[in-house]
């Protein structure tokens, strides 16, 4: 792992979150379906980076990798789903069993979590990928076999439209999206991988330049009908006129590191230190757009530009008023 942060991750963690929130402002249509392609990819494949290996056998390392990488996302989850439930309760005056209802659904979570907490599967699922793929590197020493595994799980995802066994809270799936981690453990591995070979590819101008040729390519394509593809993650949508194992292992893949390369020149812009600063608060913006996306609609704003700066800026702003205090406390402790 790099001791020097390296800037231009958390500026595609900024793209990626822009279009995250632009993909849910938006009505849908061919817009919609492009953004659906790569951004949740994108932050799968981000989430592997930092990944390495530990002893499987020892309870202690996982409970050290548990404390280090699973702890504080878990609790900030359940704050922040319990946060959310009891606003949107307020704001639309619901009952009792409405509020229980929808504070059961935490455990549950995936595709019961609506509403404000509709974004909140990708915790689950980033949880459950990341401790996916850290087992099967410290399990199987060969990268051609983890290959094998992750593709062959990947394979397994597009042979079924959804599970049709299981019901919960009237919805088909299972506890936390569990079957989504054969597409999530696929992405989140080729960033492992990526990031542990020689990855400063990705900085060099004619790397940047063949990824984002081919991204406009297939979009010329798609607008042009030459092929359909629908993908999202949330709800194990599927839909291509072409093999949809060879797509989702190459669009995705392709726009995603495409964004990557993109963002490898944004940093050396001077636009990039505040995309940079919109990378570094990517989870607040994730877990509250949802809820200050509506609660602009509710107050008759209908721009979508400026529904989505909303949803951006305030999370950030409230993150930043937050360092100051974290700090204090800090210094007040060690005092």
């Amino acid at each position: 792992m790099l001791k020097k942060r390296i800037e231009w991750i958390d500026i595609a963690k900024a793209y990626g979150i822009i279009a995250v929130v632009f993909g849910h402002a938006l009505a849908s249509g061919t817009t919609t379906n492009i953004i659906y392609w790569w951004h949740m990819p994108l932050f799968f494949i981000i989430g592997g980076f930092f990944l390495k290996p530990i002893d499987a056998t020892k309870l202690a390392h996982w409970k050290k990798f548990f404390n280090k990488r699973i702890y504080r996302d878990l609790l900030i989850y359940f704050i922040a789903g319990i946060g959310l439930i009891l606003l949107y309760s307020i704001l639309y005056n619901k009952n009792w069993d409405y509020l229980i209802n929808h504070l059961s659904r935490l455990l549950v979570g995936g595709r019961t979590l609506n509403l404000y907490t509709s974004t909140f599967w990708f915790v689950n699922v980033y949880l459950l990928s990341i401790t996916a793929v850290t087992l099967l590197i410290s399990t199987i020493k060969s990268r051609i076999g983890q290959l094998i595994i992750v593709g062959l799980g990947l394979l397994l995802s597009t042979c079924y439209d959804k599970i049709d066994w299981l019901n919960l809270y009237s919805y088909q799936t299972m506890p936390w999206n569990l079957d989504i981690v054969l597409i999530a453990a696929f992405f989140t591995y080729i960033g492992y991988l990526f990031f542990h070979t020689n990855w400063h590819w990705i900085e060099k101008p004619l790397s940047i330049a063949i990824l984002i040729s081919a991204s406009l390519i297939i979009i010329w394509l798609y607008v042009n009908q030459q092929f359909s593809f629908e993908f999202s993650m949330k709800s194990h949508l599927i839909q291509s006129s072409e093999p949809k194992v060879l797509m989702l292992a190459t669009i995705p893949l392709i726009f995603s590191f495409g964004v990557m390369g993109l963002s490898a020149l944004t940093s050396k812009l001077s636009s990039g230190l505040l995309l940079s600063t919109i990378g570094r608060h990517t989870m607040i913006i994730m877990y509250l757009h949802g809820a200050l996306l509506d609660m602009a609609e509710q107050a008759g704003i209908e721009n979508v530009a400026v529904k989505v700066t909303i949803a951006l800026v305030i999370p950030m702003l409230l993150a930043l008023l937050k360092q100051p205090v974290v700090r204090r406390n800090r210094l007040y402790l060690r005092g």
